[in-house]
């Protein structure tokens, strides 16, 4: 498979909620130390890090705009940049007939994969199988944000969220209950 996403066994801190965090990405930032074991997003085979404290929480909330709008329309295209500035890279997305095809364009990353990752740089997939490998991921923050104390009514974004991993019908390649 040539997209995955590895969720690993990151540390989280407990908070209490905080009323000065008013959004979802504060919110997760808030929840992570710095020092913990990083997602893996898994382009091409190259495994590219994501620090859960600051990548993942500065990607979430468009992360859910884009699952979402996959998975309202049967057919669309759209355009991210994505900003951590150890995750700088842009990705245009187009999805029809069940598949979505991703094309890519790295200027920035851990590890300085970026040349590796633009002689690399497209990716197509079921659909279904795209928005499986987000699930776990989803279901960690949802996890450690309601351990924290934030709920649907005093964390603007979480309802959303919820509705967007609810949706997704199955976990991805690495965290299926597969006998083999």
């Amino acid at each position: 498979m040539n997209f995955f996403i590895q969720v690993s066994n990151p540390k989280y801190l407990n908070r209490t909620n905080d009323e000065c965090i008013e959004s979802l990405s504060d919110a997760v930032e808030d929840s992570f130390p710095l020092n913990t074991e990083d997602a893996f997003l898994v382009w091409n085979h190259i495994y590219v890090p994501l620090s859960y404290k600051y990548d993942i929480s500065y990607m979430i909330e468009d992360l859910v705009k884009i699952l979402k709008k996959i998975m309202e329309s049967e057919k669309g295209s759209l355009n991210i940049c994505w900003l951590p500035d150890t995750f700088r890279c842009d990705w245009k997305i187009e999805w029809s007939a069940g598949e979505i095809n991703i094309l890519s364009h790295w200027d920035c990353t851990v590890g300085d994969l970026e040349d590796l990752l633009n002689n690399n740089n497209s990716i197509k997939m079921p659909i279904e199988q795209f928005l499986n490998e987000w699930k776990k991921l989803l279901e960690l923050i949802v996890c450690v944000l309601k351990h924290n104390g934030y709920t649907e009514t005093n964390l603007d974004g979480l309802d959303e969220l919820i509705t967007v991993y609810e949706k997704i019908n199955d976990a991805g390649m690495l965290y299926k209950d597969n006998e083999a």
